[in-house]
């Protein structure tokens, strides 16, 4: 009983081999991509983190420089006195 799955399985595998490379092809492609679109959505999300700090800083700094600090426009690297 065993051989003879075993040759049904060859003989399946024999002759629809390129709909299992195919199909194998897809399932690679598929996982390979959904991974490249996971890491391309965290980088735009860390881009956006970024920006977003960014711009609070500037917010921040221009605030500051409307009052007339000092800090507006030298921000944590005040000029040294020499």
């Amino acid at each position: 009983m065993q051989f003879l799955v075993v040759l049904v399985v060859s003989a399946l595998v024999v002759k629809f081999w390129p709909v299992l490379v195919g199909g194998i092809g897809m399932i690679v492609a598929v996982y390979w991509g959904r991974r490249v679109a996971d890491r391309h959505a965290e980088r735009i999300e860390a881009e956006r983190r970024r920006l977003a700090g960014l711009m609070g800083r500037a917010d921040a700094q221009h605030n500051w420089t409307l009052q007339g600090d000092d800090r507006g426009l030298y921000d944590e690297y005040p000029p040294v006195a020499v």
